[in-house]
């Protein structure tokens, strides 16, 4: 039996290769390009619909904010949120608001399927342990186990710039360090070099 994905995006390429990506045999597709449509067809749908993916940067109503109306419509739908710059903030925003995931549009064809899985079989991920108090090191450790380096990285950086901020040079080092190597697995050179010059800075 086809799964029912809501698919929030406000660009069509990005719709249609993900349409492509997860193909059509599993899954059935319902589109909205901007919140005000997602919400909309949710609030009509909410009940055939099994997960939404859901973009952070919409025209009109933002990702976050239709994150929040659509828990209030309907709790039990998962909605993954998909963002093209993670940031910590961002990601405990959506965590917080009930998302049960965040994916970098980056590593998203690498990590969304067992996301999407997860989702749908009604388990909890584990990158919601310890969100509320952030301990980033142990977020990046949990994260590096679910191959997800990028997300890791971002972690370690965070932690780099918290010994920065207290003193513990040496400590900040070893993270940053870390943080480049993660960055350059994932493919990611432009963020490698911004934690290159953080480490610059105190070297």
């Amino acid at each position: 039996m086809q799964k029912t994905i809501l698919l929030v995006d406000d660009k069509k390429l990005l719709r249609d290769t993900l349409i492509d990506y997860l193909g059509n045999d599993q899954f059935r597709f319902l589109e909205a390009e901007n919140g005000e449509k997602a919400l909309d067809i949710f609030r009509e749908k909410s009940h055939e619909i099994d997960v939404v993916l859901l973009d952070e940067n919409l025209p009109g109503i933002n990702g976050i904010k239709v994150l929040r109306f659509m828990k209030k419509i309907n709790d039990s739908v998962p909605i993954i949120a998909l963002t093209g710059e993670l940031t910590v903030d961002i990601r405990k925003s959506y965590l917080e608001a009930g998302a049960f995931d965040v994916q970098t549009k980056s590593a998203i064809y690498e990590k969304l399927i067992p996301s999407l899985e997860a989702a749908l079989e009604g388990k909890k991920s584990d990158v919601h342990r310890g969100e509320s108090a952030i301990d980033f090191e142990k977020m990046a450790e949990i994260l590096k186990n679910d191959g997800r380096w990028e997300e890791s990285a971002l972690y370690l950086r965070e932690a780099g710039m918290e010994q920065k901020a207290l003193g513990n040079f040496e400590k900040a080092v070893e993270y940053f360090e870390e943080a480049i190597t993660r960055y350059k697995r994932a493919g990611r050179s432009t963020k490698a070099k911004e934690v290159e010059k953080l480490l610059d800075e105190i070297s």
